[in-house]
């Protein structure tokens, strides 16, 4: 079977990729899957969830931020949800896998509630991720690997459904860097 020429250059652009490795990266991201729940679950991040829930913003107003933070780099929301308590605890949470290029904490819209680096925008809500968990009440997906602007890597993206109890609250991503290095087993870790 062949595969499609997308594949293809994408693979010949993440050199330490190798042909018949994207199995691999499937299988080490979807091992991250407990990481991303126990910190979707962080009685700290469900905290600042929840405030930035009771709290929902218009989608007008998610569109003026995210313009805002798109076209300017020094935009004050930046620096205040990578420096928020909730964005430390996810750098915390995180800290151990060197995986882990990226952590972005979405509300139930999409918009970023803290992050662990600067996104390249600010809502998330337009993006798969976010719409095949939170909008399409899955518990998990996974991206195909890619080049993610926002941590200047070749790198897969897990998304996990966050829930409050039993109700969907928002979505958690792990942006995962791809390397051979990065591949081999977690021994002991989630």
């Amino acid at each position: 079977m062949k595969k499609p020429i997308a594949s293809l250059m994408l693979t010949a652009l993440c050199a330490p990729l190798a042909f018949g490795q994207t199995g691999l990266v499937r299988e080490a991201a979807l091992a991250r899957i407990p990481l991303a729940r126990t910190v979707a679950s962080d009685p700290e991040v469900l905290k600042a969830l929840r405030a930035k829930n009771a709290a929902p913003e218009s989608l007008d107003e998610i569109s003026r931020k995210d313009a805002g933070w798109t076209a300017n780099p020094k935009h004050p929301l930046r620096q205040q949800l990578t420096s928020s308590l909730c964005a430390q605890r996810l750098r915390d949470l995180t800290r151990s896998e060197p995986m882990v290029t990226e952590v972005i904490l979405m509300d139930a819209r999409g918009a970023n509630v803290c992050i662990s680096r600067e996104t390249s925008d600010y809502w998330q809500g337009d993006e798969a991720k976010f719409q095949k968990t939170f909008g399409a009440d899955k518990e998990v997906y996974l991206e195909e690997p890619a080049f993610d602007v926002s941590s200047g890597t070749f790198a897969v993206q897990l998304t996990v459904l966050v829930l409050d109890g039993k109700v969907k609250a928002g979505a958690l991503t792990l942006t995962l860097r791809v390397r051979k290095d990065a591949l081999a087993p977690t021994e002991g870790r989630p």
